[in-house]
């Protein structure tokens, strides 16, 4: 039986933490989507619903078409740097998300979130494959992509709950 690769426990337990953050953070905008649209729509603003709309959709575009290039890199390059660099993006771009003065700010800050996550998602789950023996890598994966409706449902909670707007 392989043995798994030093600090691989501790790497698990980063990226795991890490991957509950960036669902938690995707979801909290749609708790707070009608408060968003109050602070930045006039009341009875018919496009005010698809404007709030397509904050999902970009971030959802910024990702699905940087994800396959971070993906490269990461074949390429350092995965950590790659997760380093995305976790430091998203970050920023996520209180930017909080502090945003104006809906066009909001919607740039949710692209560069799309972007950060974009590099921390293809490179995880191969260090996590790179890090154990194949026999422990089920329960290993099913670990780490628990986080993604643990995540889901406290980014819902944490937004209707805690944060408001």
């Amino acid at each position: 039986m392989a043995m798994r690769e030093p600090g691989a426990r501790r790497a698990l337990a980063l990226l795991l933490g890490l991957n509950l953050l960036c669902y938690l953070d995707r979801y909290i905008l749609a708790a707070v989507e009608p408060e968003i649209r109050a602070a930045f729509f006039a009341a009875g603003d018919p496009d005010a619903m698809a404007k709030t709309g397509f904050l999902a959709t970009a971030f959802l575009l910024s990702y699905m078409v940087l994800s396959p290039i971070f993906g490269w890199l990461a074949d390429r390059y350092s995965r950590w740097t790659i997760i380093a660099f995305g976790v430091a993006v998203w970050s920023l771009a996520t209180l930017g998300s909080g502090w945003a003065p104006t809906f066009g700010m909001l919607l740039l800050a949710r692209i560069f979130v799309g972007a950060g996550e974009a590099a921390y998602g293809p490179a995880s789950p191969t260090i996590l494959a790179d890090m154990f023996p194949v026999e422990r890598r089920g329960i290993v994966m099913a670990w780490f992509f628990a986080a993604i409706p643990v995540g889901s449902a406290l980014g819902y909670l944490f937004g209707g709950v805690v944060a408001g707007w």
